[in-house]
């Protein structure tokens, strides 16, 4: 009993334990939404693949803050990131000649095993 005990406090600290966040948030709220908005499409430079929101990256969640802060667009703010860090900054790939494959390859793979299992249930039939 007192194992489940403390296993029960430990799991209520670990819980809490991603309550506390040092993030100062922007006074406005559209701005704020705006901000974490664009944290969900950033990647983490620092990080292997993981958004800007889910990052322990503080420094840059509050330089994007504080260009919205001070006047900056979404999309001013994505074209610098991209010119620092390439076009890998960015969760969603553009949409230009060198990546038509990553956008077509899904139908593409869903076409061809559908005309298979298609062509396997034709023979099974016959």
């Amino acid at each position: 009993m007192r194992v489940i005990i403390n296993l029960f406090i430990m799991l209520i600290f670990c819980l809490n334990a991603y309550a506390f966040v040092l993030d100062n948030k922007l006074p406005d709220k559209n701005m704020e939404r705006r901000a974490t908005d664009l944290f969900k499409v950033i990647k983490c430079p620092f990080c292997s693949g993981e958004v800007l929101s889910e990052s322990p990256a503080y420094d840059m969640r509050e330089a994007i803050r504080k260009k919205i802060s001070d006047g900056y667009t979404d999309q001013d703010i994505i074209t610098e990131l991209k010119a620092l860090y390439g076009d890998s900054i960015i969760m969603i790939p553009s949409l230009k000649d060198s990546t038509y494959i990553l956008w077509c390859l899904p139908f593409i793979v869903l076409f061809i095993g559908s005309y298979f299992i298609y062509s396997v249930i034709h023979r099974e039939i016959n």
